[in-house]
């Protein structure tokens, strides 16, 4: 489940990191990869996101970085 790593540092508008909701998964509109289109999710190629899902164990660790 996502996670902040720094008390505080995660936070921004009242709301924590916890309870952002953000999921890595593919999407209906592959051409718009790369476009701002979600609320802060990694959005992947539909065929992308299932190789990483076989090749990622849950509960693994993700750092997501700008």
């Amino acid at each position: 489940w996502l996670q902040g790593m720094e008390p505080g540092v995660n936070k921004g508008k009242g709301i924590d990191s916890h309870a952002r909701y953000i999921y890595i998964h593919g999407t209906p509109e592959e051409g718009l990869i790369g476009q701002p289109a979600s609320h802060g999710c990694i959005r992947m190629d539909n065929r992308d996101v299932i190789d990483l899902f076989d090749q990622v164990n849950e509960g693994t660790f993700v750092e997501i970085q700008e």
